[in-house]
């Protein structure tokens, strides 16, 4: 199957075409004029308003770093009602500085993630033009060389390939399936999986696990997944085979505890490897029984 999306398409188009649109974050002034009297029950805008109060600062670009979807008008209305309410001037004042601190520090992290958003949908559209065939155009799979030339690329770029990445790899994968690219999502499936392959790969390396163990992953991975039970059927079970089912189970299982564990959770990483090591771990089950 051949996608008939030519790759000048993707140029023409830009990132910001393949990615959805955001609400825009506007950042306003606190006002002077009196308000209504500070509801006295605690809201959320004041828990954060709070901590931002007695943060050192070092720690407050980090705490609205990570609160960042709540950080809207809201707080700097709050602000300004709580800088009417105020017992002085005194404290009127460290409100303003509080309330133009924030303001600063939004638009000094939305610029940081502009910047990271270009170059993750850099990263994404470079991989698609590797994967693209001579005519411009992807198939469906890739053929053999288009894989190992992105697989090489990825290896060269992993350390550089996180959430920004696979999260603009599922939003390019949501806008081609909104526009009926079936093709296109399955090209860009593919790309991902590279990069979870890859990822695990690196994950497996170390003395934690057997050697025998990375060379039967690795041909594993690189196979299509259809292909992943017959591959492991084939070098497990095989006549001398120096892997066991029950030695890449133990394996996988280990790197399972290390991404649930030591992940993030809810990250993007962590849920595409935790759906390839559930994956394969399924797998390799089917085979330790048939051994038995």
């Amino acid at each position: 199957m051949r996608s008939s999306l030519a790759l000048c398409l993707l140029v023409q188009l830009g990132a910001a075409a393949w990615l959805p649109q955001q609400p825009q974050l506007r950042v306003s002034a606190p006002r002077s004029h009196s308000r209504a009297s500070v509801c006295a029950s605690a809201t959320v805008e004041d828990e954060l308003i709070k901590e931002l109060r007695g943060a050192a600062p070092k720690e407050f670009t980090n705490i609205l770093a990570n609160n960042l979807n709540r950080v809207d008008q809201k707080i700097f209305l709050r602000l300004a009602e709580l800088a009417d309410a105020a017992k002085d001037d005194d404290e009127r004042d460290e409100i303003a500085r509080l309330s133009s601190s924030v303001a600063s520090t939004i638009e000094t992290l939305l610029v940081q993630a502009s910047k990271a958003a270009d170059a993750d949908a850099g990263a994404v559209q470079a991989l698609m033009r590797t994967a693209a065939n001579s005519d411009g155009e992807f198939d469906v799979p890739l053929q053999p060389e288009q894989a190992a030339a992105v697989r090489a690329e990825v290896q060269a770029k992993l350390g550089e390939l996180d959430e920004g990445f696979v999260g603009t790899i599922e939003a390019y994968m949501k806008k081609a399936n909104d526009d009926g690219l079936e093709g296109l999502v399955e090209m860009l499936r593919e790309l991902l999986q590279i990069f979870a392959t890859e990822r695990m790969l690196k994950m497996l390396e170390g003395p934690s696990t057997p050697t025998e163990v990375l060379p039967v992953l690795r041909a594993t991975l690189e196979a299509p997944p259809a292909d992943w039970e017959a591959q492991l059927r084939e070098l497990l079970l095989a006549e001398g085979a120096e892997a066991s089912p029950e030695m890449l189970l133990s394996a996988l299982q280990d790197k399972m505890g290390e991404v649930v564990l030591g992940m993030p959770s809810g990250s993007k990483v962590q849920g595409v490897l935790a759906e390839m090591l559930n994956e394969l771990i399924t797998r390799a089950r089917v085979i330790e029984a048939e051994a038995a």
